[in-house]
């Protein structure tokens, strides 16, 4: 982090290790100047809030900035802000004397919400009092709900995306239950209706069934009237002829006593 011509300090350039960094020093010797610088240049809306930025620049001067020096090396062959190709990240932060002021990366002018959007590419939330904590915030977090303070150390550990991905699954899982509700209902339905029309096309079969057997045996009725009125008609020609035999010796006798 780089400081030129931000309050107390004309030119400060401060390394920040991995891990824990400890600033020390008596009262009044710009520790808090430092954290401050930070959270301005990082866009903390607390700060931007609270004061006037020009108030930030130092006694005599008419324009500050402040400078952050991001690690933008590839991490598993990924780096953390995708839209800077370089191995620096370069954000930079003017303050002028009338109030107004702007940022660079990589010493091209961008907007407010640019930066922020690179800022969150590294996990840094700058309006989570647990990333950046100015001396007025910890009566705020002692004040804060259990579920504000969670939400907090969420932010702090990049855990929201998570969260809402979980959210949303079960959201997505609510949905799907839901839905299977709906088809088993469906398919309740869908089987009471089948076992329905099971049961219509049962009888149908059945009556198809008996009304091809009575056509069956209407057949065999007609076959046997037929085959009875054969037999009769064969017996009745026997006895017709029986008869007309009996006739013509019966006419014979006749005949011949009449002779006589």
């Amino acid at each position: 982090m780089i400081l030129e011509n931000f309050m107390a300090y004309k030119y400060a350039r401060i390394q920040l290790n991995p891990g824990l960094n400890l600033i020390l020093g008596p009262n009044g010797a710009g520790k808090s100047s430092l954290l401050l610088a930070l959270s301005v240049a990082l866009g903390q809306a607390h700060t931007e809030r609270s004061r006037k930025l020009s108030d930030l620049i130092r006694w005599g001067e008419e324009i500050a900035r402040v400078t952050l020096i991001f690690d933008n090396r590839p991490i598993n062959g990924k780096r953390p802000s995708q839209k800077i190709r370089s191995d620096e990240l370069i954000i930079t932060k003017y303050i002028r004397k009338d109030g107004e002021y702007w940022h660079q990366i990589n010493f091209k002018p961008v907007t407010k919400i640019e930066v922020q959007e690179i800022i969150n590419s590294f996990g840094i939330d700058p309006d989570n009092m647990l990333i950046i904590m100015q001396q007025y915030m910890i009566e705020q977090i002692v004040r804060m709900s259990p579920q504000e303070k969670l939400q907090s150390i969420e932010r702090a550990l990049g855990l929201v995306s998570f969260r809402e991905k979980i959210n949303d699954a079960k959201i997505k899982l609510q949905s799907t239950v839901g839905e299977e509700k709906v088809v088993v209902t469906l398919l309740s339905e869908a089987e009471k209706t089948l076992n329905k029309w099971k049961e219509e096309v049962n009888k149908l079969t059945k009556r198809d069934s008996l009304r091809l057997r009575l056509e069956e045996l209407e057949i065999e009725l007609l076959w046997y009237k037929r085959e009875n009125m054969n037999q009769i008609k064969e017996e009745n020609e026997k006895k017709y002829e029986s008869i007309k035999n009996k006739l013509k010796e019966i006419e014979a006798l006749l005949s011949r006593y009449s002779a006589q």
